[in-house]
C-alpha cells in the first residue's frame, strides 16, 4: 500500500457512506485531509470526530465556485494538493421511460461534469508542481448498467473513460510520470 502519512489530500462527498469509509482510512494512515460534502450536520461530526481534519462544505455542482474552493484548499494545504479523491456523487433512480430530464442532468451533471471540473482545476496546480495523483470513484454499474440507473450508469461509464484519457493526456513524459489519474470501482451491498 502507497504511504498516506503527511500527504495533502481533498476528499469529495466524505459525508457519505464511501466518503466516510475512505475519510476513516486516511485519518488513520496519518493524512492531512480536507473533507468537503454539502451536509453540514455530518461534516460538524467529521469535525468533531477527527480534530485533525479540515472540512469544508461545498456543493461541487456549483461549477463556477470549483476555482474558488480549490484555491482554499491548496492554501490550506500549504500549496501543495498530493491527492483529489473525487468521490462526491448521487444517484436519482428511475426506469428510462418515466425518467424526467431533469433526473437524467443532475446526475450526469454531479457524477461527471464536476468531477470533471474538479479534476480540471487541480491538476493546474499539480502540473506546477509536477507531481500529484487524482483517483475517481466510479461503479461496476459503469460496466453492467443496472436496472432503473440509466443516467447512473452513464455517469460513471463516463467517468472511466474520462479517467483514462487525463491518464493518457498527463501521464506523458513531459510530465515526468509523475501526475496518475486512476479510477477506482465501488460497490454496493444492497
Amino acid at each position: 500500500m502507497i504511504n498516506l502519512k503527511n500527504l495533502n489530500i481533498i476528499l469529495t462527498g466524505a459525508t457519505g457512506v464511501i466518503g466516510n469509509s475512505i475519510l476513516n482510512k486516511l485519518v488513520s494512515s496519518g493524512s492531512n485531509v480536507i473533507a468537503s460534502g454539502t451536509n453540514e450536520i455530518k461534516l460538524k461530526k467529521i469535525q468533531e470526530k477527527y480534530r485533525n481534519v479540515n472540512t469544508l462544505k461545498f456543493d461541487i455542482s456549483d461549477h463556477a465556485g470549483i476555482e474558488t474552493f480549490v484555491d482554499n484548499c491548496n492554501k490550506i494545504l500549504s500549496n501543495k494538493i498530493d491527492i483529489l479523491i473525487n468521490n462526491a456523487g448521487i444517484t436519482n433512480d428511475n426506469l428510462s421511460i418515466r425518467m424526467k430530464e431533469e433526473e437524467w442532468k443532475k446526475v450526469i451533471d454531479i457524477n461527471l461534469s464536476s468531477t470533471f471540473f474538479m479534476t480540471k482545476s487541480v491538476i493546474k496546480k499539480m502540473l506546477k508542481l509536477k507531481n500529484g495523483k487524482i483517483i475517481n470513484i466510479t461503479s461496476v454499474v459503469g460496466h453492467t448498467g443496472n436496472i432503473g440507473q440509466a443516467n447512473y450508469a452513464a455517469s460513471k461509464a463516463g467517468l472511466i473513460a474520462m479517467s483514462k484519457s487525463l491518464a493518457l493526456e498527463y501521464g506523458k513524459k513531459k510530465y515526468q510520470g509523475k501526475l496518475r489519474i486512476t479510477r477506482f470501482y465501488s460497490f454496493r451491498n444492497d
